[in-house]
């Protein structure tokens, strides 16, 4: 099984300054070292001599591939410390990143799930009503129906929400089959992507769940 991601650019692979990339921000730092039990400096070294062993080269190739390549912040800095090692980044090939619209148009799903709603305490609520603990996703695909298709910001965030719960089912259902089972649905690499894009997400998101 092989994730696909869409790359903002290809650039000509350098292991040592990608490695700088990975040790400089948070969330690759994180994934990284929950892996490989040694030092930055020694990793650098190592990659240098040409020591490093063939796991822990393909996991940081894999790293620049799958995540780096994918931001901009990130390609930039892979760039200048490239540049600093005296290295040449060429661009074998650039992607345009979509520009996100203010309005989207949501078609209408048969699927019916429903989606967790927390409610928060407010001083001046909007409304008297008591807000239900459930908005399911017939509502929402109905509310935005008869706004003539065009979906509010929070309208498509629960959808997202809502799709992210179809997710961690069927992953968890994979994993309880290759816990318990001899014929695992998952590879090696499907593991890492799945734990890298936790931390990440949880990395980005902890500001706003910790908000009350």
């Amino acid at each position: 099984m092989t994730t696909k991601v869409q790359k903002l650019k290809d650039l000509n692979y350098d292991e040592v300054s990608a490695l700088c990339v990975i040790e400089k921000d948070e969330d690759l730092n994180e994934i990284f070292t929950d892996e490989v039990k040694m030092s930055f400096n020694l990793l650098r070294t190592l990659s240098e001599e040409g020591k490093l062993s063939q796991d822990t080269q393909d996991f940081i190739r894999q790293l620049f591939d799958k995540v780096i390549l994918t931001k901009t912040t990130l390609i930039n800095k892979y760039v200048l410390f490239a540049e600093a090692n005296g290295k040449t980044i060429q661009v074998i090939n650039s992607t345009e990143p979509e520009v996100e619209e203010e309005e989207i148009v949501v078609e209408p799903e048969v699927e019916e799930e429903e989606i967790e709603v927390k409610v928060a305490k407010v001083s001046k609520p909007k409304t008297e009503k008591t807000l239900p603990r459930r908005y399911g996703k017939a509502n929402i695909l109905k509310d935005i129906e008869a706004q003539k298709g065009k979906a509010t910001n929070a309208q498509l965030t629960a959808l997202a929400v809502n799709h992210l719960k179809n997710i961690y089912v069927n992953l968890n259902a994979r994993l309880v089959n290759d816990l318990l089972t001899d014929t695992p649905k998952l590879t090696v690499e499907d593991y890492r992507d799945i734990r890298a894009t936790i931390t990440i997400a949880k990395n980005r998101l902890k500001g706003i769940l910790k908000t009350k």
